[in-house]
């Protein structure tokens, strides 16, 4: 998170601790409805800030990484101690540490792959599954 970012955090939760405070001090329970619903308002701004900085933090490691083709992807199929890495959508992500992936397999499918296909046909278009994940590159 950036200097800038981290201000602009600061200054929100100054605004709900003022928000917290008034609704501590009305009486009016029309009033202490409308100050929660402004300070989860102000929360929801505050994950919407965190995960767009998280996304262009990817992107950076993305665009700055090594560039795979297929056959160098297929190197690293995750056997005899080697990295386990598999492509989905154009991104190589790094599934080493993954348990499941134990020996560079899983459910019949096998690391040094391009999967976008199986993974789609899976977990349709939960991308958020993949945000965990090492990025270690792209597909050229």
């Amino acid at each position: 998170m950036n200097k800038r970012t981290s201000q602009e955090l600061k200054n929100m939760l100054q605004e709900i601790n003022r928000y917290k405070k008034m609704i501590n001090a009305s009486i009016c329970p029309y009033e202490k409805i409308r100050l929660i619903n402004t300070i989860a308002y102000k929360v929801t701004e505050i994950l919407d800030n965190i995960n767009m900085d998280e996304d262009m933090e990817r992107e950076m490691v993305t665009q700055s990484s090594k560039e795979f083709t297929i056959e160098e992807l297929a190197k690293y199929d995750g056997s005899m101690g080697k990295p386990a890495y598999v492509a989905v959508n154009g991104i190589v992500y790094d599934l080493s540490l993954i348990s499941v992936w134990g020996g560079g397999t899983h459910f019949g499918l096998y690391a040094g792959r391009d999967l976008s296909k199986e993974f789609k046909s899976c977990h349709g278009n939960k991308v958020e599954i993949l945000k965990n994940l090492p990025v270690v590159g792209r597909i050229k």
